[in-house]
């Protein structure tokens, strides 16, 4: 708890205000979590989502480290997905609802462009918003993630047992150590025991219930349905923006053998591994999936999110990365016209304001010369 608070001074965070509602509707899903303000003005923003039911605090020290640097470049909005912490609640986990909610939150607090990253689940709604919208997504970032079918991955089959064990439970009857106890003999491991001991939050009533919805997550992860948070679809396309992924040696989500090839076909830019695909070296320790825990995993895994950003994210597809940005031009294709005396020239991929939807930088250049 000491050096979380000390994290803290470092930056400028806010927590997003209101509360989390059930909706009827699903386009009246609200995400919320926690922004931390970059160390420089007029910085691009990157929205980072959380594993299920992981609260945003888990985060707050892995970005706000100032050895991590990631402040340096990004404004940085944590976020719950629908169903989870203080966002809103829906029974939809559709993969282009996910999506949606995502452009929305950028629409309500006029992000015009961001970088979009996240963690298992996360990760999967950072994808498939890039995938559904990527006029705006400068570039995607997903940690222990792959775009493929996890519904038998033994950590999901364990997760999916978990949340069957917290459904047979009614909070609202128990006291916050009975419930404590029972998350004690029935949860065997230690960090998602932790994280559901998290989600316990109290009603005005004094009852106690969980900051996720358990029956919609109990309904999801029962049934092989397309929209199961461990499945990824393929109605839902390609990105064919800038993505890197990162994940640990001995991952149990990602497998490293098998598990990298639906990068490569879901994000056709990835030029494969040792590029935008990288392991990082570590122990074969069951709990590696949640990277913050260890400092010398979090630093590896925060030094290559930052080079993703400082060399490579927004970058045009045409150029190799940041340092060719006005200094490489582009040839005209050759002979795309029939005239052989035509000179075809060269020109300079072009690059625009990180936030140019709600920002007049460009509004002089509307303005024809009198």
């Amino acid at each position: 708890m000491y050096r979380f608070r000390q994290l803290w001074k470092f930056s400028t965070l806010q927590f997003h205000k209101g509360v989390s509602e059930y909706q009827n509707v699903s386009e009246n899903v609200v995400l919320r979590g926690v922004t931390i303000k970059g160390r420089y003005n007029d910085l691009p923003n990157l929205l980072f989502f959380t594993e299920a039911c992981d609260p945003v605090e888990n985060w707050i020290p892995f970005f706000s480290d100032p050895n991590n640097k990631i402040l340096d470049y990004r404004n940085v909005h944590i976020l719950n997905p629908r169903n989870f912490g203080t966002s809103d609640k829906h029974y939809s986990f559709d993969v282009q609802d996910l999506a949606n909610d995502v452009v929305r939150y950028m629409y309500y607090n006029k992000i015009s462009m961001a970088t979009l990253s996240g963690h298992g689940f996360g990760a999967k709604v950072a994808l498939a918003a890039g995938c559904y919208h990527p006029e705006r997504t400068t570039g995607v970032f997903c940690i222990d993630y792959s775009p493929m079918d996890q519904r038998y991955h033994e950590a999901f089959t364990e997760f999916r047992g978990y949340i069957a064990k917290l459904s047979q439970i009614n909070t609202k009857e128990l006291t916050k150590s009975q419930i404590e106890q029972y998350l004690k003999d029935n949860i065997e491991c230690v960090k998602w025991r932790s994280i559901f001991s998290d989600n316990l939050i109290k009603l005005p009533s004094g009852q106690w219930d969980w900051k996720f919805a358990l029956k919609f997550l109990h309904e999801n992860v029962s049934f092989n349905k397309a929209d199961s948070l461990a499945f990824w679809p393929v109605k839902a396309g390609l990105f064919t923006g800038r993505a890197h992924f990162a994940f640990p040696e001995f991952s149990r989500w990602v497998h490293l053998g098998t598990n990298t090839l639906p990068m490569l076909k879901v994000c056709p830019q990835v030029r494969g591994f040792g590029h935008d695909v990288h392991s990082v070296q570590g122990d074969n320790n069951t709990l590696n999936h949640w990277i913050y825990e260890f400092d010398n995993q979090s630093f590896v895994f925060a030094s290559r999110f930052t080079k993703f950003l400082s060399m490579y994210d927004g970058v045009h597809l045409l150029l190799k990365d940041r340092t060719e940005v006005g200094k490489e031009f582009v040839p005209s294709i050759i002979y795309s016209k029939k005239d052989p005396n035509h000179v075809y020239s060269d020109y300079s991929p072009a690059h625009y304001y990180h936030n140019w939807r709600f920002n007049n930088v460009y509004k002089n250049l509307d303005t024809p010369n009198k």
